[in-house]
C-alpha cells in the first residue's frame, strides 16, 4: 500500500474517532484533509492506470506472418500458426525471412509427404543442372520392377522410409509393385496405408510422382502398382493400353 494511501486511511480512522468522542471542530478539519488526501490518491491511480508499458502494448498486438496452406493465404501470428501445425501434426517451414509487399515474414505449413515431395523435387533439379540432357534410347527406357511388402503394424517412421524408396525408385523410372498385407484381419489399416501413398505419388498435382493401376483386394491384402511418370506417358500415347508387362 503506498504511503498516500495510508495517510488516507489513517485520516479517515482519526475521523471516525473524533466524531464518536464529540470533537466536532476537529472531526470536520480531520474529514476535509481526508477528503483532499482521498482526491490526490484517486487522481494518481487514473493517471498512472494509463500509462501503459511498451511491453504490454507490444504482446497486446503481435507480429503479424503470411501463412500458406494448401495454395490458400492468410495473415496471422506466429504463435497462432504453431499451434496449427501441433494440431494438425504438420511442420511450420519459413520460406521468406521478409516479404517486400507486406513486410511480413512468409510460413508455410507442409505434411511429412509434401516435404519429401519438396526434397525430391530440389534433388530433381539439381541433378538436372549438374548434367546435361540426355535421351535415352528404347533399351534404356525400361528399367526393372521392383517389389515393396508392407505390413499392417508398420510404425509411421517407416512408412516415411518406404516412401522416400517409392520416390526414389519412381524417379529412376522403376516401376513399383506394392503389396500390403495384415497379419490381424485388419483391413482398416490396410487402406489407411493406401490412401497414404496414394496421396503422397499425386500431391501436389503438378508435382505428381507416378500412376497407381492394377489394384487388387483380397481377404486382407492390397496389391497394386505404381507407373513412373515416363511410363504413364507411353500409356496415354498407346491409347490407354498397357505394356504386356503391366496387363
Amino acid at each position: 500500500m503506498s504511503s498516500l494511501l495510508k495517510s488516507v486511511t489513517l485520516l479517515k480512522n482519526i475521523h471516525c474517532f473524533l466524531t464518536k468522542s464529540g470533537n466536532l471542530r476537529n472531526a470536520n478539519q480531520a474529514k476535509e484533509a481526508y477528503g483532499n488526501f482521498w482526491y490526490l490518491w484517486r487522481k494518481r491511480m487514473s493517471t498512472t492506470s494509463t500509462k501503459i508499458p511498451n511491453e504490454v502494448r507490444k504482446s497486446k498486438n503481435p507480429a503479424k506472418i503470411t501463412l500458406i496452406q494448401n495454395q490458400n493465404v492468410s495473415v496471422t501470428t506466429l504463435e497462432e500458426a504453431k499451434n496449427l501445425a501441433k494440431r494438425r501434426a504438420m511442420h511450420l517451414i519459413q520460406i521468406q525471412e521478409l516479404d517486400t509487399k507486406t513486410q511480413r515474414p512468409v510460413y508455410k505449413l507442409l505434411t511429412n509427404a509434401e516435404i519429401l515431395v519438396e526434397e525430391l523435387s530440389e534433388l530433381k533439379s539439381k541433378d538436372s543442372n549438374a548434367a546435361p540432357a540426355v535421351i535415352p534410347t528404347k533399351s534404356a527406357q525400361k528399367k526393372p520392377e521392383k517389389s515393396l511388402n508392407i505390413g499392417s503394424r508398420i510404425s509411421e517412421n517407416d512408412l516415411n522410409a518406404r516412401l522416400k524408396n517409392i520416390a526414389k525408385w519412381l524417379s529412376k523410372g522403376h516401376e513399383v509393385r506394392i503389396l500390403i498385407q495384415s497379419t490381424a484381419n485388419d483391413t482398416t489399416t490396410c487402406d489407411q496405408i493406401f490412401k497414404s501413398i496414394e496421396t503422397f505419388i499425386k500431391t501436389p498435382e503438378e508435382a505428381a510422382l507416378g500412376k497407381i493401376v492394377q489394384k487388387h483386394s483380397k481377404g486382407t491384402a492390397i496389391k497394386f502398382s505404381i507407373l513412373p511418370l515416363a511410363n504413364v506417358a507411353t500409356e496415354n500415347t498407346n491409347g490407354g493400353k498397357l505394356s504386356p508387362n503391366q496387363a
